[in-house]
C-alpha cells in the first residue's frame, strides 16, 4: 500500500531554523514598539548609574540589553530570615536567611514591568529632583566640573557630583569581570544605596507618624533612674547585695519592656538625633590578601620556617575559598571523596614571609584528611613521617652545611628543644601540658624553588603518598593599618611596595584574592581620655563632644542588596545576604553579601562584600568577642545538676570559679573599653573580596575616572548612607544596653535559693545572658529563636492539635514596632519567671552544656527533663502548702521519680551488657531490679548474674548499702566518680524540697519512705566501691550484683504459691506491705541465694501525664474545700517470721500455735543462748560500717577534703548535718546496736558468774569463748 502524502497548508518557513528567526524578530519588535510608545519624551534622554538608555539607530539593538530599574525607588523588604534554636557559629553565614527576597523576573520581562511602572505611575518620577541626579559621561565627554574643597594638591571629591562611566555596548554580552568591575568601582566612589527622595519621602511618613518618637540622646536621659550600673564591679552580686530589692517590679518592666506608667512603649528614632559634622573623609585599603602559590619561592626574601606545629591554628575559618576536594577511607576500607572547606582540612603553618611578616604559609595535605577528626591539626604519627621522611631530607639537601647546622636534625629533635624551656626549669610544679616555645628559623630564598621540588618528588614515592596534592595557602589579614591612604593611588603604591618588595608574583595563580577596603570616617579628631581621669576612675564630660560615629542606614544596606539582586537575577537564591543588627536597634547594622559557589559574580572573581562599622574595635580582641562564651551559661544551672550533668556527659568539667572570673573579666573590659573610647572618631567600612583579575579590573576603571589621585569626601545630609552620632552618646547607650542585661542575670542570679536554683529562674538567666550577645554592636539575634520569635508553631503527632506552640521574645515584632529589642511582656517582674500562659511555651530550654554533650545527648535531656519535674512538684508543694492530701501527692511522685532515676542509672552503668531489645526500656526505669528481670535483660555472656558473696565483703548489711548509695557522705564514704549520679542529685533536690514544704521532720518520714520501698522492691543492687559506681569480677569482667533478700517474706510467698493466689510479677501495691527490718544479704542462706520473685516498681505517678497530675492536686483542693476528705489508712505490714533456716536458735514450745519458735533475748536464762545472741548482736554491730575502711583515719581525710575545696562538695555543711543527723544515720543505728551489745554482754558476765558459782569446777569453761568475745566487744564505742 502506498504511503500517504501528509495533508495540510505548504509550510511558510522552510527550516526551523528560520522560523526561530522570524519568532525572535517579532518579538523584538513588539517589545521595541511598546517601549517606544510607553516612554515619554520627558524621560528620553534619561541615564541610569550603570545602563543608560540611547536611542539606536541599529534595529538589531535590542531593550532586553538595557536596565532602568535603578530609576526606581529601591526596595526595602522586611526582614524574614529562618532561624533554629541551635547556636551557630559567628564565622559562618546563615545558610537559609536572606534579607532580599530575589526578583523571578528575568531577562525582557523584568524591563517590561519596569517600563510600564513609569508610565503607569508619573507621580512616582515626578518626586525626583533632576538637579541631583548624577550625570553620565564616557571616557571620551569633556571633564565634568567637580566641586574643590581645598586648593591643595589632591583634590577633595565631594562623592555626590563624581560622574558616573557606563559599560561599552555592542551586539554581545559584556565581559562579565569588566561588568562587575565597574559595578564595584562605582560602588567604592560612591555608596549606592538610597536615593535622596528615598530618605525624603521616608521623612515625610515619619513625620505624619503620631507615635512618640524619641532619640537615643533623649532616651539616655531618663535612664539612670531604671537601674544600677554594675558593669564597673568586680565581683558578682549575691544575696547580701539585695541587687533585687533595688528595683522595683515597675522598674523591671520599664527597662525591659520599655512600658512605662502610661503604658506607652517609646520608638527609639535614630533620625532624631542630630548631626555632628557635615562631611566625612573617605580611604582606602587592601585588608588581607589570600593566594594559593604554586611554588615556596613565592617568598622572595625567604621564609622564617617553624619546625613545630602551633598548639592552635590561626587558620579558623573558610576565607570564602571554595571548598577543595579531599580523599578519605571509612572504616570499611572504602575510598571516598568530598569537598571540604580550607580550614578543616589537616595542616601545618610553615611560617612567615620575610620583609612582610603579615603574610602565614600554610601547607594544606588532604589526602590526611579523615571523617571522624576532631580538628585540622595534623596527627603525630603523620607531621612525624612528614618532618623526617620529606621535608628535612629536603632542606638539608637543598641547603649547604653552613645553614643546616643550624636547623633541627628531627622531629623529635625539633619537639624537645621547643619544649625544653618550659620543663627543664621548672622547680616546683610540673605543669600537665608542657609549655611550648615557638622557636623559627630562616630559610634563604635561593634554594626555596629546589625545597618544593625535592617535596614534590618524594611524596610521590611508596610510602609517602598520603602527602601527595600538598597545597600552599598563603593569607594575610588585618592589613587595613598598614596599607591605609587617602586615595586610591596612595593606597595602590604603599601596598604594592609591600607586596613587591615579598612577593614573587611568577609564582603566584589565578587563585589570588585582595580584601579591598573603603572606609568612611568622621574627620573629627580622636583624643584620649587623660591619664589622671584614667587613674582615679572619675570620667569627667568634655565641655564639648566633638568625636563623631557612624552607623550605617539599614534601608541603604537593604537598597544596596536589593540593586545586586535584582540586576543579577542568575545570582537568585545562590546569593547569601545577612543583616546583623546594631546593639538591637531596628534602623543600623551590618550587612554580608556571600556570592553562591557556582553564580557568575564568584566566577567574575567576586567572593563576598561586607558593611560594618568600625566602632565594633570598642570591643574586638583579635576575633573574641564579648559574652560570646556559652560556658558562661552553667552558671545559671542548679549545682546538682551541672554535676550530674559532668558526669553523665563523660568528663566535660565547668567550673563555676572560672566562669564567674570569665563574665566578670568581660564586663570589666567592655567598661573600660568603653570609657576610654567616649573620645574616639569610627566610621563605617566595606570590604570586597576579590580575585587578581577583578581588582586590576577595579583599578583600570578608577584611572579611567581619572579619580584615582582624588581625595573623596561624602556629605553628611539626609542622602547619606549612614547616621551620624556624638561617640559618648552611641557609647553610652551600648553601655547602657550591657549593663542592663547584667543587672537583670545577676538579679536572679543574686535572689535564688544557693541550694535549689528552680529552673523557671535558670530559664530566666539563660534569656538574659544570650540577650548579653547580642547588646553591644553587630549580632545575629535571628539565631536565636527564643529571643526572635513571638509565637511558631510545628507539626507534632503527639499534640492533640497535631501542633507544637513555641513562644519567645518578640524581638523581630518589636523591632519593627518601636525601633528596638524591647521584651513582649510575657514575664512575671515579681517572681522573675515567665508568667502564664506563656511559660510552658517559651524555649528557653537548652542551655549550652547540654549541646556540648552529643555523644549522651539523650540521657543528658533526660537528666535535665527530670531534674524539671522535682523543680514542678517543688513549685507545686508552695501552690498547695496548704493542703495535706496534695504534698503527700507530691511526696509519693518524688519517691517514685528518685527510685525510676536509680534504676536508669543502673542500667546505665551496665548498658554494654544489656540484650539490645531490653535496652531501651532498662535505660528508662521500666525493668525491675529483681533477679530474673536483671538476668533475663542481659546478655548470654553475662547470664547468671556473679552475686557478691563472702566473708571479706566490703559491705554486709543492706543499712550500710542503702546510706552508701543513697546518703550523702554519710559515714565518709568514698564516691569517686559517681559522687554526683543523677538519682542522688535528684534525691538531694527532693529533699531540700520537701524540707521547705513541710520541715525537716517531714522530709526525713520522706525519706523513710523511700527506703521503705527501695528495700521492699530493689532485691539486685549494685556493689559499688570507692572509686566505682559497681565492681567488676577481675578474672571473668562480669558485673557483680548485691542480692538482698527476706527470710519470712521468702515463706509468705511461698505459702501464697501453694494456695494458688501468688501472682506473677508481683503487683506494685504489695511493696507498701512489705517489711523494712529483717533484710540481710542473700547469698548468707543456704537454700535461696536471691529473692525468688519480680516486683513491679512504683510508677503511677510518674507515667501520669502532668496536666492530669496537677488536676487531680486540684481535685484533693476541692475536696478539702469542701470537707470530703477521707481518713487515710496505712497500709497494714505484714507480721513474718523471719527466724533463719538450718540454723541453731534458742527455741521454745507455742502452745497456741502448737510448734516451736524463736525466743527473744530476755526470754533466755542459759549462758549459750544469750551467747548466741550476743555474738548475732556483734555481727549487726560489726556489719553496720564499711569493714575495709578505718573510720578515724577517714574522717581525718574527709574533713581536710572537705575544708581544702567547698565545690567539690554537693551539698553545704548545715545541709550535710542534716541529712546524717536523723534516726536513720548510721552513727545512731551503731550507738543504738552498741547499747543493745552492752545490755547483752553485761546480762552474758551475770549468767557465766552464776554458772561459776553453781559449778566451781567449770569455772573456766567459758574463757575461750570469753576471749574471742572479748577481742570483738574492745572495738564496741
Amino acid at each position: 500500500m502506498p504511503k500517504s502524502t501528509k495533508r495540510g497548508r505548504p509550510r511558510i518557513h522552510a527550516t526551523a531554523e528560520d522560523k526561530a528567526a522570524v519568532d525572535s524578530q517579532r518579538k523584538r519588535d513588539k517589545r521595541q514598539k511598546a517601549a517606544a510608545r510607553n516612554r515619554g519624551p520627558l524621560y528620553t534622554t534619561f541615564h541610569n548609574l550603570y545602563y543608560p538608555i540611547q536611542q539606536f539607530d541599529n534595529s538589531e539593538s535590542s531593550v532586553q540589553e538595557q536596565d532602568i530599574s535603578n530609576f526606581l525607588p529601591p526596595p526595602s523588604p522586611p526582614l524574614q530570615p529562618i532561624t533554629e534554636e541551635v547556636f551557630f557559629d559567628h564565622d559562618e553565614p546563615l545558610r537559609s536567611a536572606s534579607i532580599i527576597s530575589p526578583s523571578s523576573a528575568t531577562g525582557a520581562d523584568s524591563v517590561d514591568r519596569s517600563l510600564s511602572l513609569l508610565a503607569a505611575n508619573p507621580q512616582l518620577l515626578g518626586d525626583i529632583d533632576e538637579q541631583n541626579l548624577p550625570t553620565t559621561r564616557t571616557p571620551n565627554n569633556a571633564e565634568e566640573p567637580r566641586a574643590v574643597l581645598n586648593p591643595e594638591p589632591v583634590q577633595d571629591i565631594v562623592s555626590d557630583a563624581i560622574p558616573e562611566t557606563s559599560p561599552q555596548e555592542g551586539d554581545g554580552e559584556p565581559d562579565q569581570t569588566e561588568h562587575l568591575a565597574q559595578e564595584l568601582a562605582e560602588q567604592l566612589i560612591k555608596f549606592q544605596g538610597c536615593c535622596n527622595e528615598c530618605h525624603q519621602a521616608a521623612k515625610r511618613n515619619h513625620m505624619q507618624d503620631t507615635n512618640e518618637h524619641i532619640s537615643l540622646a533623649v532616651y539616655l536621659d531618663f535612664t539612670p533612674g531604671l537601674g544600677p550600673d554594675i558593669l564597673n564591679h568586680e565581683t558578682i552580686a549575691h544575696q547580701k547585695d539585695d541587687l533585687a530589692g533595688k528595683l522595683s517590679p515597675e522598674y523591671r518592666r520599664q527597662m525591659f519592656c520599655g512600658i512605662d506608667s502610661r503604658e506607652e512603649v517609646p520608638y527609639i528614632c535614630l533620625d532624631e538625633d542630630e548631626r555632628v559634622s557635615d562631611g566625612a573623609g573617605v580611604s582606602f585599603d587592601i585588608d588581607s590578601v589570600v593566594a594559593f602559590p604554586s611554588n615556596l619561592a613565592v617568598a622572595k626574601k625567604g621564609i622564617h620556617w617553624s619546625p613545630t606545629r602551633m598548639t592552635v591554628s590561626d587558620l579558623q575559618s573558610d576565607l570564602h575559598l571554595r571548598s577543595i576536594p579531599v580523599t578519605f577511607a571509612d572504616s570499611n576500607g572504602k575510598q571516598h571523596q568530598v569537598h571540604r572547606p580550607v580550614h578543616q582540612i589537616p595542616h601545618y603553618t610553615l611560617g612567615r614571609v620575610i620583609g612582610f611578616e603579615d603574610i602565614s604559609l600554610y601547607l594544606l595535605f588532604p589526602n590526611l584528611y579523615r571523617e571522624e577528626q576532631k580538628c585540622s591539626k595534623l596527627r603525630d604519627e603523620d607531621f612525624r613521617l612528614w618532618m623526617d621522611g620529606i621535608l628535612l631530607p629536603a632542606i638539608y639537601q637543598c641547603y649547604s652545611t653552613a645553614h643546616v647546622q643550624h636547623y633541627p636534625s628531627s622531629y623529635d629533635h625539633s619537639r624537645y628543644n621547643s619544649t625544653a624551656r618550659g620543663i627543664e626549669g621548672l622547680s616546683q610544679r610540673v605543669h600537665p601540658v608542657a609549655r611550648e616555645q615557638q622557636l623559627v628559623y630562616y630559610l634563604p630564598p635561593e634554594a626555596l624553588a629546589d625545597v618544593w621540588a625535592t617535596i614534590t618528588t618524594t611524596v610521590q614515592e611508596p610510602g609517602f603518598q598520603q602527602f601527595q596534592d600538598v597545597t600552599i595557602l598563603l593569607q594575610a589579614k588585618n592589613l587595613k593599618v598598614l596599607t591605609k591612604d587617602v586615595t586610591w593611588d596612595k593606597m595602590m603604591s604603599r601596598f604594592e611596595q609591600y607586596w613587591t618588595s615579598a612577593i614573587d608574583n611568577s609564582h603566584t595563580t589565578t587563585d589570588l584574592y585582595f580584601d579591598v577596603g573603603k572606609e568612611t570616617c568622621p574627620q573629627q579628631p580622636s583624643q584620649v581620655v587623660p591619664w589622671s581621669q584614667l587613674a582615679s576612675g572619675i570620667i569627667e564630660d568634655p565641655p564639648q563632644k566633638y568625636a563623631e560615629t557612624l552607623l550605617y542606614r539599614r534601608c541603604c544596606l537593604e537598597s544596596y542588596a536589593s540593586q545586586i539582586s535584582n540586576r543579577h537575577t542568575d545570582d537568585g537564591g545562590a546569593q547569601k545576604q545577612v543583616f546583623y543588627p546594631f546593639s538591637m536597634l531596628q534602623d543600623t547594622g551590618s550587612l554580608t553579601i556571600e556570592t553562591g559557589k557556582r553564580s557568575p559574580r564568584r566566577a567574575a572573581g567576586l567572593l563576598y562584600s561586607q558593611f560594618y562599622s568600625s566602632v565594633k574595635e570598642v570591643f574586638a580582641a583579635g576575633n573574641v568577642y564579648p559574652f560570646t562564651n556559652t560556658a558562661i551559661e552553667t552558671l545559671a544551672l542548679d549545682k546538682k545538676l551541672r554535676k550530674t550533668w559532668e558526669l553523665v556527659g563523660g568528663g566535660l568539667s565547668h567550673q563555676p570559679a572560672a566562669l564567674i572570673k570569665a563574665y566578670l573579666y568581660t564586663k570589666l573590659r567592655c567598661h573600660h573599653a568603653i570609657i576610654g573610647s567616649k573620645q574616639k572618631s569610627f566610621g563605617i567600612r566595606e570590604e570586597h573580596r576579590v580575585s587578581k583579575e577583578l581588582f586590576y579590573a577595579i583599578d583600570t576603571h578608577i584611572r579611567s575616572r581619572e579619580l584615582h589621585d582624588k581625595r573623596l569626601v561624602v556629605p553628611t545630609d539626609d542622602g547619606s548612607p549612614y547616621y551620624s552620632f556624638t561617640t559618648d552618646t552611641l557609647l553610652t547607650w551600648v553601655r547602657c544596653n550591657i549593663n542592663k542585661f547584667c543587672v537583670g542575670f545577676e538579679m536572679v542570679y543574686s535572689f535564688q535559693d544557693p541550694h535549689f536554683v528552680t529552673w523557671e529562674h535558670t530559664r530566666i538567666m539563660l534569656m538574659f545572658l544570650r540577650c548579653l550577645q547580642f547588646s553591644y554592636t553587630g549580632g545575629l539575634i535571628q539565631k536565636v529563636a527564643g529571643c526572635w520569635r513571638d509565637v511558631r508553631q510545628q507539626p507534632d503527632a503527639s499534640q492533640p492539635n497535631g501542633l507544637r506552640r513555641y513562644e519567645g521574645l518578640g524581638f523581630k515584632l518589636t523591632m519593627e514596632r518601636y525601633g528596638y529589642a524591647w521584651f513582649l511582656d510575657k514575664i512575671d517582674w515579681n517572681t522573675l519567671t515567665f508568667r502564664q500562659p506563656y511559660a510552658p511555651y517559651m524555649m528557653f530550654n537548652n542551655p549550652s552544656m547540654q549541646n556540648v554533650y552529643r555523644a549522651r545527648y539523650h540521657q543528658v535531656r533526660d537528666v535535665r527533663i527530670d531534674f524539671i519535674r522535682v523543680d514542678k512538684a517543688y513549685q507545686w508543694m508552695l501552690e498547695f502548702s496548704s493542703i495535706p492530701k496534695c504534698l503527700d501527692l507530691l511526696e509519693n511522685y518524688l519517691r517514685e521519680l528518685c527510685l525510676c532515676a536509680f534504676r536508669k542509672d543502673v542500667f546505665f552503668h551496665v548498658k554494654s551488657a544489656l540484650r539490645p531489645e531490653c535496652l531501651e526500656s532498662a535505660l528508662s526505669g521500666e525493668i525491675p531490679l529483681c533477679y530474673d528481670s536483671v538476668n533475663n535483660a542481659m546478655l548470654k555472656d553475662h547470664q547468671p548474674l556473679q552475686l557478691a558473696q563472702g566473708n571479706r565483703l566490703a559491705v554486709k548489711d543492706i543499712h550500710v548499702l542503702f546510706a552508701w548509695l543513697w546518703k550523702s557522705k554519710d559515714d565518709y564514704f568514698e564516691r569517686q566518680g559517681w559522687k554526683e549520679k543523677p538519682y542522688r542529685m535528684l534525691f538531694q533536690q527532693s529533699f531540700h524540697a520537701i524540707k521547705t514544704a513541710r520541715g525537716k521532720a517531714g522530709a526525713q518520714k520522706w525519706r523513710q519512705d523511700l527506703k521503705r520501698s527501695f528495700l521492699g522492691s530493689h532485691w539486685i543492687l549494685p556493689y559499688p566501691h570507692s572509686r566505682g559506681f559497681m565492681r567488676k569480677d577481675k578474672e571473668e569482667k562480669q558485673f557483680i550484683w548485691w542480692p538482698s533478700a527476706h527470710y519470712g517474706l521468702i515463706r509468705h510467698y511461698a505459702k501464697s504459691r501453694q494456695t494458688g493466689t501468688l501472682t506473677h510479677p508481683l503487683p506494685a501495691s504489695n511493696i507498701k506491705t512489705h517489711p523494712v527490718d529483717g533484710w540481710q544479704l542473700a547469698t548468707t542462706l543456704f537454700s535461696k541465694r536471691y529473692m525468688p520473685h519480680v516486683i513491679q516498681p512504683e510508677q503511677e505517678l510518674i507515667r501520669m501525664p502532668e496536666n492530669e497530675l496537677y488536676a487531680q492536686l486540684v481535685h484533693l483542693r476541692e475536696q478539702e474545700s469542701a470537707g470530703l476528705t477521707q481518713s487515710h489508712f496505712p497500709a497494714h505490714t505484714l507480721e513474718l517470721d523471719n527466724s533463719p533456716e538450718r540454723y541453731y536458735f534458742p527455741r521454745k514450745w507455742c502452745p497456741v500455735r502448737q510448734i516451736e519458735v524463736a525466743k527473744t533475748f530476755e526470754e533466755c536464762d542459759e549462758v549459750n543462748e544469750c551467747l548466741w545472741f550476743l555474738k548475732r548482736g556483734l555481727a549487726t554491730y560489726e556489719h553496720l560500717q564499711h569493714s575495709q575502711l578505718k573510720r578515724r583515719k577517714r574522717r581525718h581525710k574527709n574533713c581536710a577534703t572537705i575544708q581544702s575545696d567547698t565545690d567539690s562538695s554537693s551539698v553545704s555543711g548545715d545541709e550535710e548535718a542534716e541529712y546524717t543527723s536523723d534516726e536513720d544515720s548510721l552513727d545512731v543505728m551503731r550507738k543504738k546496736q552498741a547499747q543493745v551489745v552492752r545490755h547483752m554482754e553485761s546480762r552474758v558476765h551475770k549468767l557465766i558468774e552464776a554458772y561459776s558459782r553453781r559449778y566451781p569446777q567449770w569455772k573456766k569453761h567459758y574463757d575461750p569463748e570469753l576471749r574471742e568475745l572479748n577481742y570483738r566487744l574492745e572495738k564496741v564505742e
